[in-house]
């Protein structure tokens, strides 16, 4: 036979103090995951800047030498010469002009447009700042990353070797103008991730 199941007689006070301790334990666990999810958000719009850095020469080239008309084309294979054909896949609108690849590239500009103009408030504050380790900050992502002649990108060692210090102060260096980019470039949203993570 079933037992019967044990009556518990509590106090108003011990009720009170359970469900505090319930609603208190709640928030904390509710604080702790919205915490870690600003964390990785963060996380996501440094990786990005890093990735927009890293491949900032190469999305400079593709904006500036993007072949998305048939005129541009015969510039660079002078035997592109049947319209009738591209035209009937329609690759080509009427106008001659390969349309998504032409959204790609204004898109391409337009981002650019806005990481330029950051990077330039960037490069003003740090050389315009009282602070060695400012300028230097500068100059760190201007030669490991804004190079576009090939082979003048710098390592953080030869970086560290230009001003005679220690690689980690070079990306201690790094990490920080990320960070500050990071904010330039994605602005509010990023400044309130900064801060809170």
């Amino acid at each position: 036979m079933g037992k019967t199941p044990k009556t518990v007689r509590l106090s108003e006070k011990e009720l009170r103090d359970i469900c505090q301790k319930a609603v208190e334990d709640g928030v904390s666990k509710y604080i702790s995951v919205e915490k870690e999810k600003k964390k990785k958000e963060w996380s996501g719009l440094l990786f990005r800047t890093k990735k927009l850095l890293e491949n900032y020469t190469k999305l400079k080239d593709y904006a500036e030498q993007a072949v998305y008309t048939i005129e541009a084309a015969e510039e660079v294979d002078e035997t592109i010469y049947n319209m009738d054909v591209l035209t009937k896949f329609n690759i080509f609108e009427d106008d001659k002009t390969l349309h998504r690849q032409l959204r790609g590239v204004n898109a391409v500009k337009f981002i650019l447009a806005h990481v330029d103009r950051m990077l330039d408030v960037y490069k003003r504050n740090c050389l315009n700042s009282a602070q060695e380790v400012m300028h230097r900050r500068w100059f760190v992502i201007e030669y490991m990353y804004l190079e576009r002649k090939e082979g003048k990108k710098k390592t953080t060692k030869e970086i560290a070797e230009i001003y005679q210090t220690d690689i980690s102060n070079i990306q201690k260096d790094a990490k920080e103008a990320r960070n500050d980019l990071t904010i330039l470039f994605f602005g509010l949203d990023a400044m309130a991730l900064y801060e809170l993570r």
